[in-house]
């Protein structure tokens, strides 16, 4: 076990496949993983949620990936997930079927929608600020740009607040609030715009503190840095931007990591940025996520979560599987195949989103 002195660094290097759970096991069934999210409670005692392309969210027990149970209730592609900050208990979920959904975990029922207003289509993102007082759900283009949304909601109330339209003009993949702050904003778009906003002000022109460019599409972003104040990038082409949000200045920008890297551990993807002393880029090929986890995943993966409590990584992928790796000594063979077995569920094939 590495000691606290370490970083995140060294975890990485110690971790080992130690559970896997699948959403689907035949070929024929491709019921991606596209999101996960944890829930905020200490050590292994809590729940992880995952969403499969078939519309679903499964519930799986922290401590060894068993299946506890299925929230069912979106007609189309889920799109984000995400626990509630001081309501341990309740998870949000975001989809293509124009709503916002609260679901009580422990009753497996959605006791609260948030609907988009008269013409607005899916979401194709959302987030919940560290108060759990407002919810912002992100739209995706449909014809033109008018489609593009950001919406706002009363958490305790389900009822919007407002809205911008105008920072936006393609599909927002990404609404992150600060961890701390409850009214700074992040957003990302297939725009290529990653926009930071204040949202206490009363007008959209006074809320956009700044627009960055990343002349690409964007794919992931998130809050880094020692205070939390500076904002990642990752676009689908795989370049990696960073840019303080309190000043507006670049602190990094990175179009060809990829080609720097082929001479060294070659890479075809990046998942996604973690950060603890630093930030670190976590980047795949089709057998492995980062150099020193192999034997997980066999296709892409879409998504992963780092819990500095446990030290544990958790990624959900296109094969239909959902890995932890943590340190501990690996599954046999016999015993992994087991928990897949039993955890065997029946499900639709369906277009991944």
């Amino acid at each position: 076990m590495a000691t606290h002195k370490d970083s995140l660094s060294s975890y990485l290097q110690s971790l080992n496949l130690s559970d896997k759970s699948a959403i689907a096991l035949e070929k024929v069934e491709e019921n991606y993983i596209l999101d996960v999210a944890v829930q905020n409670k200490p050590g292994a005692q809590k729940l992880v949620a995952a969403t499969s392309s078939n519309h679903e969210i499964r519930l799986y027990q922290y401590a060894d990936l068993t299946m506890t149970g299925k929230l069912e209730g979106h007609s189309d592609v889920i799109t984000g997930i995400q626990f509630a900050h001081t309501e341990e208990n309740m998870l949000y979920s975001s989809a293509l079927d124009q709503c916002i959904k609260c679901w009580d975990e422990r009753s497996g029922r959605c006791v609260q929608t948030f609907q988009a207003p008269g013409e607005i289509k899916g979401f194709s993102s959302f987030g919940i600020n560290c108060n759990d007082r407002v919810i912002a759900g992100g739209t995706e283009c449909v014809t033109t740009a008018e489609d593009i949304h950001i919406i706002f909601w009363d958490r305790r109330k389900a009822e919007v607040m407002g809205s911008y339209t105008e920072s936006h003009q393609d599909d927002i993949t990404q609404v992150k609030f600060h961890p701390s702050q409850p009214d700074s904003l992040a957003t990302g778009s297939t725009d290529g715009l990653v926009c930071v906003f204040d949202i206490s002000q009363t007008s959209e022109d006074d809320a956009i503190l700044w627009t960055f460019n990343t002349e690409s599409s964007v794919s992931k972003i998130g809050w880094t840095g020692e205070k939390q104040t500076d904002v990642y990038c990752i676009t689908h082409d795989d370049a990696l931007h960073v840019w303080d949000s309190v000043e507006g200045d670049d602190i990094l920008s990175k179009t060809n990591i990829k080609d720097e890297l082929q001479d060294k551990d070659p890479v075809e993807y990046m998942v996604d940025c973690l950060f603890t002393d630093s930030l670190h880029l976590v980047m795949g090929t089709a057998q492995k996520i980062v150099k020193t986890l192999k034997g997980g995943h066999t296709a892409t993966v879409r998504c992963l979560h780092w819990d500095n409590s446990t030290h544990t990584l958790l990624t959900g992928a296109e094969d239909s599987l959902l890995c932890k790796w943590s340190d501990c000594v690996k599954q046999t063979t016999d015993t992994k195949r087991a928990k897949l077995k039993m955890k065997k569920t029946d499900s639709k094939k369906t277009r991944p989103y």
